[in-house]
């Protein structure tokens, strides 16, 4: 069984009932498992019984502004011409306008509330540090970023040693005798600027190999947006010409049009392939030997791979063959190759140049923010997100401490850790009583449920003002100018020792949209941004109805992930297996799987699943709850499922990385049917309906 690596000690896991804070990880798990099953058999009978008629909810009605700004998200600005029995995504989605605020990153309900939390980051940085001291330190590298206005012309010479540490040059290329893998590796791991490749690298106290994990690399979404919004404006020379006039030189040769535009079409390429593995859905993960990595990854070989982590990660003791990789998809892996097939070493350094550029630059030189947006109205909407984001990316232990501290309390994690546990109960209660399922396989499937680790909270270690002190220590704390703190933060980085408390740092899921929330197929858990634990996913003064179709709808997505076609080929041990299930019980679960295929729709997962264990959940939690409200005008059926819908709605340019298909849901639950009145000869109700539990 893997030991717990120091990227998951940075928070603590969300325990299930019965679950103590001792040392006995086996131990944990069992007492979770007797404790979740007898849940699950207490609540059955409910949870079947709301399968087939709406719950009975109290009269009382919740007045809580919370309340009054949730419903009034939903209903304000519905456009009741649409029949929510022929398209109820189309229905509820009308409620949703799309702000006029960041319009080219925000593209749905979640991504805008991870925006708007940056635009409440002064507020939250000056409330945390007046409870830990150690803030300081962000805080003063935030307020110079927001007092540089947009036109401030800065020296951008002052970021040229960090272009030459990290192995880079712009405009022109010079010879650095690097590998453009190795440099895109170190950007991650060393100078945390995941642009291209995202690499942690775990210590295990009781492990003597390494385990590299790698994956897409964080700033890509970023990236790609920034890429679609300048090409697709038609507004690229401009843009280009604007970069390059700021770190031009009397010896700088000019390009033309053609040779920029050519530098256009790469990018969009190189980007583009990144951006379609980072966002999409298919996954194969995988444990990979360093020694091996090359079967995935043609032309780069092995032994490529290898030299590289070690020249460049200097991890001590070093990297060998018989080490491992843990990548979240395979395919990533041979798009990296695919890369290098397709363009000389030579190209690659230039665009991994021209992307560092991009990110970096504006942080020494303001007035390339005007160059970026357009103009200044534009530049100073986008600042407060700039400046918070790049202070969160330097400090991020102490900004995801300073977060919960200031506006989190023991109630809330009281009521989202005793939400996540009910899910993992409802589903622990439906697999109890899945006929389908044999016995060794309902067995398996409890025990890898029952395993499953949510890390959310900081651990205790991270509230404490010493510890925060100790690991930003080499951190600047007081400069002239913003390109200061950016570029000393990130030497202060490269030279930090790489201890265990490092790596939990390191590790943290990213808060900017599309949020870092994904169950992992190898180690059995979910890392949670702190940043989605908000309105209007989560409220303290709520009804059940709102905390189940959001936050908990969000979660049971994820949940349910270990038990689809491929959560199923991996234990809880992070073993790959042909399968958790019997071979008779594979035969069953493939049919349910496929049970849409008539429609085009490839697999019930997650939606369907999803859908059973939140609404069994949020039944029992009313019928335990000694004083249950809900809202005005509104049942909590009619919430419940206008939430997960609203939360589900896109742009027409967006991309739904969480996977929620509003129509798909509703039309296989007789209980929406009922609570809309839907007749049985309308879209959202067909006659077959799929089902995975039952």
């Amino acid at each position: 069984m893997l030991s717990r690596p120091s990227h998951l000690q940075g928070r603590t896991t969300v325990k299930l009932p019965g679950m103590r804070n001792d040392k006995a990880p086996k131990k944990k798990v069992a007492m979770a498992v007797a404790a979740a099953v007898v849940v699950a058999a207490i609540v059955t009978l409910a949870l079947l019984a709301a399968s087939h008629r709406a719950p009975v909810i109290d009269e009382d009605y919740c007045t809580s502004d919370e309340c009054a700004f949730h419903v009034n998200m939903l209903t304000a600005r519905l456009d009741n011409s649409i029949d929510p029995c022929e398209d109820f995504s189309a229905y509820v989605c009308s409620s949703w306008s799309r702000s006029a605020d960041y319009t080219e990153f925000a593209k749905s309900p979640i991504d805008h509330m991870l925006f708007s939390r940056f635009s409440r980051f002064k507020s939250m940085l000056e409330e945390g540090t007046r409870k830990l001291p150690a803030g300081e330190k962000a805080r003063a590298m935030y307020d110079v970023c927001m007092s540089t206005d947009v036109d401030d012309k800065g020296n951008i010479e002052n970021l040229l040693p960090l272009m030459q540490a990290v192995g880079l040059s712009w405009p022109e290329q010079r010879a650095h005798n690097r590998s453009a893998l190795g440099v895109s590796l170190a950007l991650s791991y060393k100078w945390q600027l995941p642009l291209w490749v995202s690499v942690e690298v775990p210590i295990s106290r009781n492990n003597t190999k390494w385990r590299l994990h790698i994956k897409p690399g964080d700033h890509v979404p970023l990236l790609w947006n920034q890429y679609e919004s300048v090409r697709g404006g038609g507004v690229y020379l401009e843009y280009w010409r604007g970069f390059y006039s700021a770190f031009r030189t009397n010896f700088t040769r000019p390009l033309d049009e053609s040779s920029i535009e050519a530098i256009a079409d790469t990018e969009g390429d190189i980007v583009g392939r990144l951006w379609n593995s980072y966002s999409s859905r298919k996954r194969n993960p995988a444990v990979v030997p360093v020694g091996k990595i090359g079967d995935f990854t043609p032309p780069l070989s092995s032994s490529t791979w290898l030299e590289q982590f070690n020249l460049e990660l200097e991890l001590r003791p070093r990297v060998l063959e018989d080490h491992e990789v843990i990548t979240r998809d395979t395919g990533f892996l041979a798009t990296m190759g695919a890369l290098f097939a397709n363009y000389t070493n030579e190209d690659l350094l230039g665009q991994l140049a021209w992307s560092f550029v991009q990110f970096c630059a504006p942080a020494v030189d303001r007035q390339l923010h005007l160059v970026r947006y357009g103009d200044p109205w534009k530049a100073k909407l986008y600042k407060p997100i700039f400046c918070a984001f790049r202070v969160e990316l330097s400090f991020k232990m102490l900004i995801f401490a300073l977060d919960f501290v200031s506006h989190l309390t023991e109630e809330d994690q009281l009521i989202v850790n005793e939400g996540f546990s009910s899910l993992i109960s409802a589903t622990l209660a439906m697999v109890n009583n899945s006929a389908w399922l044999d016995e060794e396989s309902r067995k398996l499937a409890a025990n890898k449920l029952a395993s499953i680790q949510t890390l959310l909270w900081p651990a205790p270690r991270w509230l404490s003002n010493e510890a925060l002190d100790a690991l930003y220590s080499a951190h600047p704390s007081k400069e002239e100018t913003f390109g200061d703190f950016w570029i000393k933060a990130h030497f202060a980085a490269a030279k930090q020792n790489r201890t265990y408390d490092f790596e939990a740092a390191h590790g943290l899921p990213k808060n900017i949209g599309p949020p870092d929330f994904e169950y992992d197929y190898v180690l059995n858990n979910i890392e949670v941004p702190i940043g989605i634990v908000n309105r209007p996913l989560y409220y303290r003064r709520g009804t059940k109805a709102m905390f189940y179709g959001g936050l908990g709808f969000e979660m049971a997505l994820e949940i349910v992930c270990a038990l689809d076609k491929m959560g199923i080929r991996w234990t809880k041990d992070a073993q790959k297996v042909t399968s958790i299930l019997s071979e008779a019980t594979m035969q069953i679960f493939d049919a349910k799987d496929r049970c849409l295929k008539d429609e085009g729709i490839e697999t019930i997962f997650p939606e369907i699943p999803a859908l059973e264990i939140a609404y069994s959940a949020m039944v029992h939690a009313i019928q335990s709850a000694k004083n249950s409200l809900q809202v005005r005008g509104l049942s909590e059926e009619k919430v419940f499922f206008m939430t997960i819908c609203y939360m589900a709605c896109t742009s027409p340019t967006g991309h739904d990385l969480s996977g929620a298909n509003c129509n798909k849901i509703v039309r296989n639950s007789p209980v929406f049917q009922r609570t809309f009145n839907c007749p049985s000869d309308s879209k959202m109700n067909p006659a077959k309906k799929c089902y995975f539990f039952a």
